[in-house]
């Protein structure tokens, strides 16, 4: 069996968070994991946010671009960490979906965001029936099951 990770567990498992405590019993478990670069990408993207914010307060998106070049030893540690767990896991890293056709009839068949949808179509696309998600989008999607 293989268990689709969203950005949202990466994150809880690699910054502290009120899930934490679940991501880590997902992630911990004797399982296949899988994910695409565009859940990867937010995984970064959300991190490096929550890291801004812990050191500077507001977020503010020039703000934090602007601590790429000054300070981004600040993301290192959290950016390191990301790539040794994808590749300790390991995590089958799939390709994203390429048809826009499909992506937009299953946005508007599960009212779904554009990297929501990709999600889906990647799990339909690879025969993926879990997903490991703290995100109730997924909760409508009749052939994933949504882990916890």
């Amino acid at each position: 069996m293989v268990i689709y990770i969203d950005a949202n567990v990466i994150v809880s498992y690699l910054l502290y968070t009120e899930r934490t405590k679940e991501a880590r019993k997902i992630l911990e478990q004797e399982e296949a994991f899988a994910t695409t670069i565009n859940t990867l990408e937010e995984a970064m993207f959300i991190g490096m946010r929550l890291i801004f914010e812990e050191h500077y307060g507001d977020y503010k998106l020039k703000k934090l671009k602007k601590t790429l070049k000054r300070e981004f030893t600040i993301y290192q540690k959290y950016l390191n960490n990301l790539n040794r767990l994808i590749s300790e896991l390991p995590v089958l890293l799939l390709p994203p979906p390429s048809d826009l056709s499909q992506l937009i009839e299953i946005m508007e068949r599960y009212s779904l965001l554009p990297n929501d949808a990709l999600i889906v179509l990647a799990c339909k696309a690879h025969g993926i029936n879990k997903i490991a998600t703290f995100d109730s989008d997924f909760e409508n999607i009749e052939f994933l099951e949504k882990l916890p």
